[in-house]
């Protein structure tokens, strides 16, 4: 059984709450059947409609910032950085915490070019 990652999950449960689209539709434009969408959906209304619902446990405030990096989390707050502000705004902007997700695996391929030249 695949897993998907829970930013996906969220955003695909947002086109479908929020701008309307189909079940069947979102399963041809991101490849998923239509039972783990519809499946989704069900969890996401059962949950009060919290998109917080497709993250294991309760919403890790350090999942976004500071998963897959060596740099610790207090690094952030001394720089300034809320935490507890980026994750809220993940969690009501699902395409937020998966375009931050983006970067850092940009960031992480950068590295691993840089090592390899």
């Amino acid at each position: 059984m695949k897993s998907y990652p829970p930013e996906l999950k969220a955003n695909v449960v947002k086109e479908h709450v929020e701008k309307g689209v189909s079940c069947s539709q979102l399963s041809k434009t991101h490849n998923i059947p239509v039972r783990n969408i519809q499946k989704w959906v069900k969890k996401f209304r059962d949950s009060g409609e919290n998109y917080s619902c497709f993250f294991n446990g309760s919403f890790n405030k350090n999942y976004i910032v500071s998963r897959g990096s060596k740099v610790p989390p207090v690094v952030y707050e001394n720089a300034g950085v809320d935490l507890d502000e980026i994750s809220r705004l993940c969690m009501e902007y699902p395409e937020l915490a998966q375009t931050l997700q983006s970067l850092k695996d940009l960031e992480n391929i950068q590295n691993i070019e840089s090592f390899i030249h």
